[in-house]
């Protein structure tokens, strides 16, 4: 109370400036209060969706293990069998070293297979366009070895799309050979390309530096010529491959191959054409053969060995080869 009207009617606004302060104050205050509620809620929802986070990482990584142990788990797996069995062995690709039929790999394969008291059958499904001579002979070899240790397990070759050159080579060592109508058989041959462009260089006025310690250590270099003795020595090492190719063919088949002139000149024949010159004896298929001529075995599979992360690489790169297939054909 002032000491007069004077005085009470001045202190009045004073009064109201500072209920006006403490308002705004007060109103600030519940800003500050709920801008830190607002923060505070969206660092728990951070830290909440940090821990989705990391638990969706851990549940992805155990499905990747996962992956990785059920591929290795299953490829082992196929090699348990219960009683007699078929062994089924898969050709299929280019024969030779590093390649998708390599000898080192399937001779191994063949060892393991005739060392299990289980196996009565042996099934190769071929599908080869041919390769090495060399691999080829090997695998021809192995098998031929082991028909004489063990003939009363048959081997049976059911050929796809292909058994041409050396993968013919290795599909007469069986005791029988199974095509379908369409198959293409046969590539009984030997075959070395190559171009000369020793003229071309000359007329673009290039000068060829070669230097050898052997007068035909290069005698394939495209850019020289090749004088004729260098022709027939490379002619005669052809020549005698073929003779070992058909000699090979000739013991495996033995007197069911016809007397065809073009049987040995490198020819390709489809599979019934192939059953009428010897070189198949009927038509068929791999499944068929497991339904009917060995429904009473156990199928065996036998692959070349892979290192586990070899097989997952290989399965990721199937699918995803397989997604972005998808998609670019979404595109169109």
């Amino acid at each position: 109370m002032a000491w007069n009207e004077e005085d009470d009617v001045n202190k009045k606004p004073q009064e109201s400036i500072v209920d006006q302060t403490q308002g705004k104050q007060s109103t600030e205050t519940k800003l500050v209060d709920a801008l830190k509620e607002v923060l505070g809620a969206q660092v728990v929802e951070r830290r909440r969706q940090r821990r989705w986070k990391i638990f969706f990482r851990f549940v992805y990584l155990f499905v990747f293990i996962g992956v990785v142990v059920s591929i290795w788990v299953t490829s082992d797996m196929e090699d348990v069998n219960a009683g007699d069995s078929v062994a089924v062995l898969r050709m299929q690709g280019t024969i030779g070293a590093q390649s998708e039929v390599d000898a080192n790999e399937y001779v191994p394969l063949l060892d393991e297979i005739y060392a299990n008291s289980s196996t009565k059958a042996v099934l190769i499904e071929m599908n080869s366009p041919g390769g090495s001579p060399v691999h080829s002979g090997i695998l021809y070899d192995a098998i031929m070895h082991y028909r004489t240790l063990y003939p009363a397990i048959p081997v049976v070759v059911a050929v796809e799309d292909l058994a041409a050159s050396g993968g013919y080579y290795i599909a007469s060592a069986a005791d029988e050979i199974v095509v379908d109508k369409a198959s293409l058989v046969g590539s009984i041959g030997v075959v070395s390309g190559g171009f000369e462009a020793s003229e071309l260089i000359e007329k673009l006025g290039v000068k060829r530096r070669l230097f050898t310690a052997g007068e035909n250590k290069a005698f394939m270099d495209p850019f020289s010529p090749m004088s004729d003795a260098a022709v027939q020595s490379w002619q005669s090492v052809l020549d005698e491959t073929h003779k070992q190719f058909i000699n090979a063919v000739k013991e495996g088949r033995g007197d069911r191959l016809a007397d065809e002139p073009n049987l040995f000149t490198g020819m390709v024949f489809t599979g019934t054409q192939a059953v009428e010159l010897g070189l198949a004896d009927r038509f068929g298929y791999a499944q068929q053969l497991l339904n009917t001529q060995f429904s009473d075995l156990t199928p065996t599979y036998y692959t070349p060995y892979k290192e586990p992360w070899e097989k997952v690489a290989k399965q990721l790169g199937v699918e995803f080869s397989t997604g972005v297939t998808s998609w670019l054909y979404g595109l169109r």
